[in-house]
């Protein structure tokens, strides 16, 4: 009899901390906001004087960022300037553009109207159809 009344504590025990654990990431999940690219840039705030232009928002110690900084420096992007806002460097020009995963690539017209984005990998395809259409403006 000692044993079952044992084994049942140490089961409300586990249950009680099953709870307080789903609680606790239904409470931080809630509260983290949703990756997406934003609609616009502000290219003057960028330090770019005259679009169409790709720009790409990094953070330091993120490999992702550089393999997006090269696809889009490398032939694929050729012929448009490429600016990297690096988080540590420009936090307020990522909370002003709602970025909040790095890293966010966008193609922006000379309006800095945005023509199509990503978060984390580029798509090389959906990159030059981005470029096409920026170019034929």
């Amino acid at each position: 009899m000692e044993r079952f009344a044992i084994a049942a504590v140490l089961v409300v025990i586990a249950l009680a901390v099953a709870f307080v654990a789903q609680r606790r990431r239904g409470a931080a999940a809630s509260g983290v906001p949703h990756s997406s690219v934003p609609a616009s840039v502000d290219l003057g705030s960028l330090g770019i004087d005259a679009g169409p232009a790709i720009v790409v928002f990094t953070e330091e110690t993120c490999r992702t960022c550089a393999a997006a900084i090269a696809v889009v420096r490398g032939p694929a992007g050729a012929g448009l300037p490429v600016t990297e806002v690096p988080f540590a460097d420009e936090r307020e020009l990522h909370r002003r553009h709602g970025i909040d995963t790095v890293p966010t690539t966008v193609v922006a017209d000379p309006d800095g109207n945005v023509v199509d984005g990503w978060i984390g990998r580029v798509e090389l395809s959906a990159l030059a159809a981005a470029l096409a259409q920026v170019r034929n403006r």
